[in-house]
């Protein structure tokens, strides 16, 4: 995103350091999808999106005022001062909401499925703008990837808590980071992941300010439990603030396609976590058609 990551580091350099951060994250990613199935049972989804960019918003405010910048940065920043509030609450906020609304109606295992096909609506949208060119492997590994959510789809055999709404609204997220990471490319050159994340959820806060005081004054926040808050905490926190500082400083040591690769490891990671701690069952077309679609994912982006 920043110039700071354009030119990675020798990977020889910081290996196990830089690949166990990249695990870490992958853990704090996969376990904020049980995070949202579990909180979603005391409270809405908005409210639970608008708290929880509250406390991100609070975290990352002076955070960003903490980060110093040359006057050329501050000068950027100004001229692209709308674009990166409208980027951010598109590609995050609106991101998060239909990730929240999703894991409501779906499963962990669906939905963490569906988010991990992230990098083939990219490819089609960047393709589009002509940021990117389709070569006949990428054109199989697409298909191959839509097949295997079709299979999902399609068989009745479908994990518990699966409905077709909620996959869909997980691959409405899916959609919405496609597009800021697409037509925000420009853009996120030349700003660090601070500040565009500062823009995301700062703008986010003063967004769903109108929803926390609508939906938060039915809600009965003195029978939500306490692991529900903490849970809460978590997500703000870890998920929303340290997974994303995590990830871009990955990228300032291995290539972009090396940290790709962890996402592959969400939907299994996330699903056995899920089976213990939320009592999800998994089907036989999960797994075939899951095995299928992360396969072409996986093609896709070597093609």
């Amino acid at each position: 995103m920043s110039a700071a990551i354009s030119q990675p580091v020798p990977v020889e350099r910081f290996p196990w350091r830089v690949y166990a951060v990249m695990f870490a994250i992958t853990l704090m990613w996969s376990g904020n999808f049980v995070a949202v199935k579990y909180v979603v049972r005391e409270m809405p989804p908005l409210l639970i999106m608008a708290l929880r960019t509250l406390l991100a918003g609070a975290v990352m405010a002076p955070l960003f005022l903490a980060t110093p910048r040359s006057a050329e940065q501050k000068s950027s920043m100004q001229r692209d001062f709308w674009l990166l509030a409208a980027l951010g609450v598109a590609g995050v906020t609106l991101n998060q909401l239909f990730f929240t609304m999703a894991l409501e109606r779906t499963s962990v295992a669906h939905g963490s499925l569906i988010i991990s096909t992230t990098p083939i609506s990219v490819l089609l949208m960047a393709s589009l703008v002509r940021q990117e060119r389709l070569t006949a492997m990428k054109i199989f590994g697409m298909l191959l990837a839509l097949s295997g959510v079709a299979l999902i789809q399609l068989t009745p055999s479908k994990s518990e808590g699966a409905t077709l709404l909620g996959d869909l609204l997980a691959m409405c997220g899916s959609l919405t980071f496609a597009a800021f990471t697409v037509f925000g490319k420009s853009v996120m050159r030349n700003h660090s992941s601070i500040t565009i994340n500062a823009f995301a959820y700062v703008g986010g806060s003063l967004l769903l300010m109108p929803a926390v005081y609508l939906v938060g004054g039915g809600a009965e926040f003195a029978s939500i439990s306490w692991a529900s808050w903490l849970i809460l905490g978590y997500m703000a926190v870890f998920p929303s603030v340290v997974c994303y500082v995590g990830y871009f400083y990955a990228l300032n040591y291995i290539p972009a396609s090396r940290v790709a690769v962890f996402a592959y490891l969400q939907p299994a990671i996330a699903t056995f976590m899920a089976v213990p701690l939320l009592g999800e069952t998994v089907s036989s077309a999960l797994l075939m058609g899951g095995t299928v679609a992360l396969a072409g994912v996986a093609i896709t982006q070597r093609g």
